[in-house]
């Protein structure tokens, strides 16, 4: 594995800002060792977001690599919140890994109010609303997107041999929208002194009870739970303040009492009333 860490010199003053990429391969693939004996897909078994997934910002939907440091991406439960950090990684798959745990998952269009296809990793968190699972229960439960596979019309598979993958890091927790409303889990990424994570604010579901949640969710046939209908077209946030525009000084506009009669119009005479 190598793991390069770009950064660069920043005057005094001024926030540093830096970007971490990685990339993971396997060399030793020895022709005389079991490939079902060998964990070549380790890589693969991480969250984040594939080149091409579009995520909900003030811009509009924007693709997840031409996002960065700064920029402001709409959340479930706080308005927009300023990406931090971007570490960025190349996933290798081999042609013979059927494990769906290795594999990412496959949202067809339309599966869950996205326009379009989407891959989901399979250790991305994805955020249940548990109201639309129990009108008694409230709140949102995370859990692994490959625990999906099989549910409605998602499916485990490979999208290619390697491919680019991105993950988006803030100040705490979050839930943003990727794809016309699924609702993905960003975990912080900071540690405190203790060396445990910071800003967790979001219930991480276990094995045993994630897959008790999306067995209820493929029993309900209703997607609604991990995708929010009402991201699907997030309103651009214009960066500037908005005035009101106003006539110049002494010009009144005609239509209210007090003002000009508005322009008559040019019409023959037997039309007029």
């Amino acid at each position: 594995m190598l793991a390069v860490l770009h950064s660069e010199f920043v005057p005094k003053g001024v926030r540093h800002v830096s970007e971490v990429t990685s990339i993971s391969v396997y060399l030793d693939q020895s022709s005389d060792t079991d490939p079902s004996g060998l964990n070549h897909a380790v890589n693969a078994r991480r969250g984040g977001f594939l080149n091409g997934t579009k995520v909900a910002t003030t811009s509009g939907w924007k693709p997840v690599e031409r996002i960065a440091v700064g920029d402001l991406v709409r959340t479930l439960d706080h308005g927009f919140k300023e990406v931090r950090r971007i570490s960025t990684s190349v996933v290798v798959i081999p042609a013979e890994e059927r494990r769906s745990e290795y594999l990412p998952v496959f949202v067809p269009a339309r599966a869950a109010y996205n326009g379009r296809p989407v891959w989901l990793m399979p250790e991305q968190g994805i955020a249940l609303n548990l109201s639309q699972i129990d009108a008694d229960v409230s709140g949102c439960s995370v859990v692994s997107a490959r625990l999906l596979n099989g549910v409605g019309r998602f499916m485990s598979q490979a999208p290619g041999s390697s491919f680019e993958v991105r993950s988006l890091f803030f100040d705490e927790d979050q839930v943003i929208f990727v794809e016309g409303g699924l609702q993905a889990y960003c975990p912080s990424g900071l540690f405190n002194m203790r060396g445990r994570v910071s800003g967790a604010g979001y219930d991480v579901a276990d094995e045993e009870t994630g897959t008790m949640l999306v067995n209820l969710i493929a029993s309900m046939g209703d997607m609604s739970a991990l995708a929010n209908p009402l991201g699907a077209l997030p309103a651009p946030v214009p960066q500037e303040p908005i005035f009101p525009i106003r006539p110049p000084s002494g010009v009144r506009r005609p239509g209210r009492p007090g003002r000009p009669n508005a322009p008559v119009l040019f019409l023959r005479p037997e039309w007029q009333i």
